[in-house]
């Protein structure tokens, strides 16, 4: 670049190219190779996932006759969409949604140049992220309810459009903080919240996606795509507003989760996202006063607990679960799907397990053993579980052939027993080993160990749900409960 130059942003970025492709030390031949094997690998397992979702179509088709039923499953439909746009919307409020990388903001962000042509492509990119995904799920979701070939597509490419319509709008928004997407994000999942209760209690209004493949469902996509190109417009004109301070976290964010996903650690990822959330809140209210000893750890999450509203929520929303998938005659599976939901919110209950499991500086600093301070972190979410099974009895006695309570406690119990069991197994992971032997694959060498962590958690839930699977009864909940104290006494005193 030549001294008196205009210096552009077209400039600086063609500068950097420059000095990346300069230094590639991979070639074209690598390349290719390198992506036959991604693709070979795509189309391979592609073909055994839309294989099962037909066959599991099928099956919900053959077991969902009634018409109490069909309501059901095209207001989930319904539902889906309103709730793929809140996760777009949250996600959006996460990261940005424009966001740029450290380096970036440290080189160019730093130079008197316009912005506006350094973040255009950034949320673009964004906005069509937001489509993609938003519309394999609505997609996936009417293709399991039994939608006509036109509705997949037309109900698909209307989710695509909210969906980026949300994360632009989330744009036009992030200057002033994000308030208003922080707003939408709560309204929108509420809707859904609500609308999903309405479907557990049989009390959704009918509903049809037919009309989405005819003159009228074309119209409405049409508008929601005007919508959405005006909002293209107003937000890129707004993108010079957006301060370094506003871009440079979200960038942070998903380096450091890719950082974590990279290595197949979930756990790590998880610890990333709680610190970023304590951060972002910076201080709270301290409590004073408890109990001593062992009774000082319980007090402390019960303390906890009390400044993470959103845990509780989060597990009773849950509770809408097993109550929709009864509603859609899905028996067989009411009880993997109720103690998955409670795996994945009863995570957020046992901060406590996941700190002093992190620590082991910390743990030798309590005057007491290893097992008796994880076990004492285990009461508080236990406690919580086991009103939450309580709870989602009527809902899993759907899947139990004797419907007296002597049957259906028990087995509800032991699907919450399992939720915390795969919980404690999750959080009390160790560390991936990469001393291990490597192993080749298109992504490069592997640890044989760190393949395994991925299903860490998901392992355990599998174990202590197949009696439950297999004798959904009193007999199959005790074979459940004693499998899951085994594994909780090994997790609780390994080192």
């Amino acid at each position: 670049m030549t001294a008196g130059a205009e210096v552009t942003a077209r400039s600086l970025r063609r500068q950097m190219r420059e000095w990346r492709r300069g230094r590639a030390d991979t070639t074209l031949y690598e390349q290719l190779s390198d992506a036959y094997i991604w693709v070979f690998s795509i189309v391979v397992i592609g073909a055994m996932a839309i294989s099962a979702l037909i066959q599991t179509r099928v099956g919900i088709a053959t077991g969902c006759t009634a018409g109490p039923c069909e309501d059901a499953r095209t207001s989930l439909v319904w539902a889906s969409v309103a709730g793929v746009v809140a996760v777009a919307l949250a996600a959006a409020q996460a990261v940005g949604p424009v966001m740029v990388t450290p380096a970036t903001g440290a080189w160019l962000l730093t130079t008197p140049v316009d912005r506006g042509p350094l973040l255009r492509s950034r949320l673009l990119l964004a906005a069509l992220t937001s489509a993609i995904g938003c519309g394999a799920v609505v997609a996936l979701t009417t293709l399991l309810a039994g939608s006509s070939p036109a509705a997949i597509v037309a109900l698909a490419l209307l989710a695509a459009v909210l969906g980026s319509a949300a994360v632009l709008a989330a744009a036009m928004w992030q200057a002033s903080g994000g308030r208003g997407t922080r707003r939408a994000a709560t309204a929108t999942g509420a809707v859904t919240t609500a609308w999903m209760l309405l479907i557990a209690l049989d009390r959704a209004p009918r509903t049809s996606d037919d009309w989405s493949a005819g003159i009228t469902g074309w119209i409405v996509l049409g508008v929601a795509a005007v919508a959405a190109a005006a909002l293209v417009v107003v937000a890129v004109g707004r993108l010079t507003m957006l301060l370094r301070a506003q871009l440079v976290p979200g960038g942070s964010l998903l380096a450091s989760l890719s950082g974590a996903l990279a290595g197949l650690d979930l756990t790590l990822a998880y610890d990333v996202l709680v610190a970023r959330r304590w951060r972002n809140r910076a201080t709270v209210r301290p409590v004073r006063g408890g109990p001593g000893g062992v009774g000082a750890l319980i007090w402390r999450d019960v303390v906890r607990l009390r400044r993470s509203r959103g845990a509780v929520t989060a597990l009773a929303a849950s509770l809408l679960v097993p109550y929709v998938v009864a509603r859609l005659g899905l028996d067989g599976v009411i009880v993997l799907a109720s103690a998955l939901a409670a795996f994945l919110t009863g995570v957020w209950l046992c901060s406590a397990l996941r700190t002093t499991g992190r620590n082991p500086g910390l743990m030798r600093s309590f005057p007491m053993t290893l097992a008796t301070i994880r076990t004492a972190t285990l009461v508080v979410p236990a406690g919580a579980l086991a009103v939450w099974s309580l709870a989602a009895a009527p809902a899993i006695a759907h899947a139990v052939p004797d419907t007296r309570p002597g049957e259906v406690v028990p087995v509800a119990i032991a699907t919450g027993a399992a939720a915390l069991g795969a919980t404690a197994r999750w959080l009390l992971a160790p560390a991936p080993d990469y001393s291990q032997p490597l192993v080749s694959s298109p992504a490069g060498a592997i640890p044989t160990g760190l393949i395994g962590s991925v299903f860490r958690g998901f392992d355990v839930l599998l174990l202590l749900t197949v009696p439950l699977l297999v004798a959904p009864r009193a007999d199959g909940a005790l074979v459940s409960l004693a499998l899951n104290a085994g594994v909780m006494a090994f997790l609780v005193h390994r080192r």
